[in-house]
């Protein structure tokens, strides 16, 4: 019999080990799995992460962090061999069950994933581009005027002492006009090693580029690889491509609210992870 429960502390690292048979299915050189990536332990510890699990083996796990009225989900995954065994919609009920938040997800390319979350009530806003550049040979052009300034971590100290993370204010002609996080050590399963950038928040969709440049740029003098998730809104995307970023993941953003709660134009995520 599978029994659904919340998560114990112990179950992180089978759960991660789920996540890990995913990521890694046919490939035919998989990286090493690592340590249990710290933002699953953020999870664990500030929201709500259940498994479902029989004989007391895990084989599937969901996660989801609420703040102010948003619950996203975090983390679905299931093992391969279990993945036609309803487990993904009995945890996504678990840890987003029926109540009066907004509920949304940056869902796989995976139509089943795509078809759970229609189902569950998330309706597809746009896509969501996962974008890497390696080893770049030249500096982004920044626009003129363009400051940066390393800014106070104030109460954001789970980028900054689990990911290294550096806290940025960007000024033009003596005003703020946005605020970004160059996380260090934010690296993938792939490339541990990146450097991911976000979020990153402006004040207008005039800004959005200048700005988003200026954080490769100011990245680039840190590592040699760098990771960022755009919006298909976003007016960075394109400069970024054009100055040699490629997509390397393609997901959706998905949510029940009609009403955009946050401008895309505006916002970079900090990943497909945390919001």
């Amino acid at each position: 019999m599978t029994i659904f429960r919340p998560a114990h502390e112990t179950d992180l690292r089978p759960a991660y080990e789920v996540f890990y048979q995913n990521e890694v299915l046919d490939s035919p050189h998989p990286p090493s799995p690592g340590d249990v990536p710290s933002y699953l332990r953020h999870v664990f510890q500030t929201g709500t992460i259940y498994v479902a699990e029989h004989d007391g083996k895990v084989l599937a796990f969901a996660g989801a962090i609420t703040r102010a009225n948003i619950t996203f989900l975090t983390d679905l995954f299931v093992q391969p061999a279990h993945q036609s065994d309803q487990l993904g919609k009995t945890l996504l009920h678990s840890v987003l069950p029926q109540d009066d938040l907004v509920h949304c997800t940056m869902s796989s390319s995976d139509p089943r994933a795509l078809a759970l979350y229609i189902r569950a009530g998330m309706r597809p806003q746009w896509p969501h581009f996962a974008l890497r550049l390696e080893k770049p040979t030249h500096e982004m052009p920044l626009t003129a005027g363009m400051e940066i300034i390393e800014a106070d971590p104030g109460d954001h100290w789970y980028w900054v002492r689990e990911q290294r993370a550096i806290p940025l204010w960007f000024r033009r002609q003596g005003q703020i006009v946005g605020y970004g996080y160059i996380r260090l050590g934010a690296g993938t399963l792939w490339y541990p090693q990146a450097c991911t950038l976000g979020p990153i928040g402006v004040s207008t969709p005039e800004d959005a580029t200048a700005c988003v440049l200026a954080a490769v740029n100011w990245a680039l003098q840190q590592a040699d690889v760098l990771r960022i998730d755009v919006p298909g809104p976003h007016p960075c995307l394109a400069a970024l491509l054009e100055r040699g970023f490629r997509i390397t993941y393609v997901d959706t953003f998905v949510s029940t609210s009609d009403t955009p709660f946050f401008d895309e134009r505006c916002y970079i995520a900090s990943g497909g992870d945390l919001l």
